[in-house]
């Protein structure tokens, strides 16, 4: 099962071929999954699951989450429905009416003593865990209010009043409802804004307090801080509730809070373009990685507000490149519906307060569906940003690839992140901080790692050594390697952006080991240029690249070394594409190991690495370990100035370790880079 994109329309979408009504084929394709593989369509849209330890409901959770599941199936699919509707008021899916469909479930999920009936706020409080009091009921109150809206015309319209007020009733419990110290305060604004907007009275303090704590939560450069992560919360959800609260209700009621939420959202869409691949395509980074390309949204809704920067045929491309990432690929989808991971299920990603219809969110860009034909994102032609600047930089008559337009970089201070456009590669490369969890917390392989790529999604830790993108220290002795479970931002200098990492911290650095971070981009990826601040030996460190398929169509990866003037490479190769890793400097040894079961696209993976070992206790030996991780997608052999960009390294010291002092690269391409730890200790942030 997979999308196919039939009659593209090249001449108004030149990158990807989309128009509205591809897009609207794309919501029937995705129904068509959905409702096949309900088990009757008198009951609630839920899906045939084939996991049941990770995803709820399982054996450990609450006995709430049985109804949550079914809000849940009803809710998002309603955001994959409703814009079709909107369009298409007669749709037919596998023989049924979408209409008549939803507009039966939703008013029997909200009748008491209904097979089909969700339970209200007071029934969950008395069947939860002790110490449950917020719902996953509330989010879906927010999905389903806004596909109301959606369609409104269609069904909520032509409810009678007294089933008005019954719908009403139920989600208004949830409205006042506790709700989360994050993101979910915008759930609850939604409610309300729509019960406002319907004619019902509202506590309008309670509106102001949920919208005031929204905007305590803004970070700058359009993020906000949600919770204590930085991730795509604020595009997908932040974005895209934002402007539509500010539609129902901002704008008209409170118009100074509308005024900055807009303000953000402007300040969101100029920087996250930045986040995307030449193709359009997300990169798998942080938790729910399984709303996949729910990260596009803000650049469907930002049409919602009353002004916007957008540029409309690069906001289409960008959403429907997403789309197409994943809808085109059959491995996405399991049993009719998107499975439980990125591409394929992978359990490494999913978090426990998922389950099997949560990927429905993958709908929230389907905003864009309420927009008429005539409307810009629509009517206009599709434009791919900065990589149009960037040319194609794998043809044969390319320019040299290391000139200042190799790549583009785009400095997010706010969140802590720095993110480039590869001109070599077409990828999308972006380095993030501001993480902290505590040691041993899952939550690590999904933010704190060296970089993320669009082309290479992170893999998951198995503390045997080496880890992908992200450093790792054995102690003589101990049971597991150990990786950073914090990393503080200290801003861009020069071009080179620095950061800090320890490994196991708990409450304060002192004794710590950590790692000094500095790195800046090249066109086909990144240099590394890290000080290792490590009291405690011995103990093997090693860095790992990113993780790489070890089979293609059956063929083994090759495994290429080379190496120049010192510098040791490590190529892995498959038709079509190449990934690298290149050390310099205090690497003893670059490695690869085989691993399963780690990687999100593929069963087997080869990791290549760096390695060094350290076992006096006070030796002034080398400090600073100096890196490339270089991709490419072609099947060229690298030329010896891409794949060793570094012409020579000078350290201050000496003895050439890198104990004090900057340290100078001098590139092959010209450029000379300083690199200077001092003073990094007071800009760090969290």
């Amino acid at each position: 099962m997979k999308f196919e994109v039939k009659n593209p329309d090249y001449g108004k979408s030149p990158y990807t071929g989309m128009t509205k009504e591809h897009w609207l084929e794309a919501c029937e394709f995705l129904l068509e999954g959905i409702f096949s593989g309900i088990e009757s369509m008198e009951g609630q849209p839920v899906s045939r699951r084939v996991e049941f330890e990770v995803s709820y409901p399982n054996k450990n959770s609450s006995p709430t989450k049985a109804s949550a599941e079914r809000f849940e199936g009803l809710a998002r699919s309603f955001l994959i429905a409703a814009p079709l509707l909107h369009n298409r008021p007669e749709a037919v899916i596998c023989g049924v009416s979408v209409r008549e469909y939803y507009k039966t479930r939703i008013l029997e999920a909200v009748t008491p003593g209904n097979p089909n009936y969700l339970y209200g706020l007071q029934e969950l409080l008395a069947m939860a865990k002790e110490g449950e009091d917020t719902f996953q009921h509330t989010c879906e109150c927010a999905s389903l209010v806004i596909g109301l809206d959606q369609c409104k015309g269609i069904i909520w319209d032509t409810y009678t009043a007294e089933e008005k007020d019954r719908i009403a009733s139920y989600i208004r419990e949830f409205a006042y409802g506790k709700t989360g110290a994050h993101n979910w305060r915008l759930f609850n604004m939604l409610i309300l804004g729509f019960l406002h907007q319907e004619g019902y009275e509202i506590d309008r303090g309670v509106m102001r307090d949920h919208a005031q704590t929204i905007l305590s939560y803004y970070a700058g450069d359009g993020w906000y801080r949600d919770g204590h992560r930085f991730d795509y919360y604020t595009p997908w959800a932040f974005q895209v509730y934002g402007p539509i609260w500010n539609r129902w209700y901002g704008y008209a009621e409170e118009p100074w809070i509308a005024g900055k939420i807009e303000q953000y959202a402007n300040a969101l869409t100029d920087s996250f373009l930045s986040m995307f691949d030449k193709e359009g395509h997300v990169t798998l980074w942080a938790r729910s990685g399984l709303y996949r390309n729910a990260a596009s949204s803000p650049f469907a809704s930002a049409y919602l507000l009353n002004h916007t920067n957008v540029n409309p045929g690069l906001a289409r491309r960008i959403n429907s490149g997403a789309l197409l990432q994943f809808i085109t690929r059959e491995e996405v989808f399991v049993n009719g519906v998107p499975s439980l991971g990125f591409y394929g299920q992978f359990l490494p990603m999913v978090q426990d307060y998922s389950c099997a219809e949560s990927p429905f969110w993958i709908a929230n860009p389907f905003v864009a569906l309420t927009y008429p034909e005539e409307h810009p994102f629509w009517s206009a032609v599709e434009e791919n940003g900065d990589w149009e600047q960037l040319g194609d930089w794998g043809a044969e008559s390319s320019p040299h690839l290391h000139s200042p337009k190799g790549y583009t970089e785009t400095i997010m201070n706010g969140p802590g992140i720095v993110s480039a456009h590869l001109g070599g590669n077409g990828a999308c490369e972006f380095r993030t901080a501001k993480g902290l969890f505590k040691p041993g917390d899952e939550y690590i392989r999904y933010y704190i790692r060296l970089a993320f790529h669009s082309h290479y999604p992170w893999e998951a830790f198995d503390g045997q050594g080496a880890e992908a993108m992200q450093y790792s220290i054995s102690y003589d002795g101990a049971k597991e390697a150990l990786v950073p479970n914090i990393i503080m931002y200290g801003g861009v200098n020069d071009g080179v952006l620095y950061r800090k990492q320890y490994f196991d911290f708990y409450h304060n650095f002192q004794g710590g080991a950590s790692i000094d971070l500095a790195d800046f981009p090249v066109a086909y990826g990144h240099i590394r240029v890290d000080k290792m601040r490590i009291p405690n030996k011995p103990f093997t460190l090693t860095m790992g690249a990113y993780g790489f398929p070890e089979y293609q169509a059956g063929e083994k990866t090759q495994v290429i070394r080379r190496s120049c003037d010192g510098a040791e490479a490590v190529i892995l190769k498959q038709d079509g594409r190449q990934l690298a890793l290149v050390a310099y400097t205090a690497w003893e040894s670059v490695e690869t190991k085989e691993r399963r079961g780690v990687n999100p696209a593929a069963e087997n993976s080869i990791l290549a690495y760096g390695k060094l070992r350290r076992e006096k206790m006070y030796g002034y030996e080398p400090y600073v370990m100096i890196s490339a991780v270089l991709s490419r997608t072609d099947d060229r052999e690298w030329a010896e100035d891409e794949l060793f960009p570094i012409r020579t390294v000078t350290f201050t010291d000496e003895e050439q370790c890198g104990g004090y002092g900057p340290v100078t690269l001098l590139m092959k391409d010209g450029r000379t880079v300083a690199v200077d730890y001092e003073g990094l200790e007071g800009h760090l942030m969290i």
